[in-house]
């Protein structure tokens, strides 16, 4: 599966410093070499815990090679370009990569674009969304790269089940996270995801952690076997897109939609977005 220019959302992408029409897109380069990269959601011209995002990405060039340091303040450059360049979007996701030609391990060009996307719709945030469980591992669990033939797999099954989401299930037989997402369960009024260790770090998991223990509500990362996905009361993914989003079930388990711990988590979580895009909002809309 090739990197196609209908990734491209707007009039212009950004490499190294440059806004560039869309239609100028090479997705041929990023087949060869390695390509780390984020997603960031954006809103009211405004990336949502920019900081986070690039600090993952740090961590991400670490655990996929060692690669040469972030290049944060160049980096911020080039959003704020794309983001000026393409004045006519307020709201979307951004894609960030860094790309290292074969061979090279510092210098690599920096492309930023934004990227088609799918917010859930009203219904789904009330109703909940199903997953799909997926026997399968992320190829680098704490490294953001590009990879085809995960994309491949995992959409082929999102599609076949027709499910909002893949819950990717590793060798033991425990629940991971989801393929562009990570999962919590809620059980005898205790919030429960799988631990750091096995799983892509999400920016959203991160900050339910941190409004769990503002609150007082019993948190913990524990192992969960798939098997028993069934005896706990509630569910829901976090992720850049959907923030928090209530699971309404996994294949013919059945969970409840409303429980007060997801909606007092979601509304917590919808008042810091709001309250850092009040703080940061200025930096972008010069």
């Amino acid at each position: 599966m090739a990197y196609t220019d209908s990734e491209i959302r707007g009039d212009y992408f950004v490499v190294s410093g440059k806004a560039k029409p869309a239609g100028l897109f090479d997705g041929a380069m990023l087949l060869s070499g390695i390509s780390f990269y984020e997603v960031m959601r954006v809103k009211e011209k405004t990336p949502l815990f920019l900081g986070e995002h690039l600090d993952r990405l740090s961590a991400s060039l670490l655990a996929g090679g060692g690669k040469a340091g972030l290049p944060t303040e160049i980096i911020a450059k080039n959003l704020r370009l794309l983001i000026t360049a393409n004045e006519q979007i307020n709201e979307g996701n951004i894609r960030l990569i860094l790309h290292y030609p074969p061979g090279k391990d510092e210098n690599p060009a920096i492309i930023c674009h934004y990227t088609f996307h799918y917010y859930p719709s009203a219904e789904e945030y009330a109703s909940g969304v199903s997953l799909v469980p997926l026997y399968i591992q992320r190829p680098s669990v704490h490294a953001k790269i590009i990879d085809y033939g995960f994309r491949t797999a995992v959409a082929s099954k999102i599609k076949e089940a027709d499910a909002y989401e893949a819950l990717l299930v590793n060798a033991e037989g425990f629940v991971t996270e989801g393929s562009k997402s990570n999962v919590f369960l809620i059980g005898d009024d205790k919030v429960v995801t799988p631990p750091a260790a096995d799983v892509l770090p999400g920016i959203t998991r991160k900050y339910v952690l941190y409004l769990c223990h503002l609150a007082g509500i019993s948190a913990a990362e524990e192992n969960i076997p798939c098997s028993e996905a069934g005896s706990f009361d509630s569910c829901f993914i976090t992720g850049t897109s959907p923030g928090i989003l209530a699971v309404r079930n996994i294949d013919q388990i059945r969970f409840n939609t409303g429980h007060p711990l997801l909606r007092k988590i979601s509304g917590d979580y919808e008042r810091m977005v709001f309250q850092y895009i009040e703080k940061h909002k200025l930096k972008y809309n010069r």
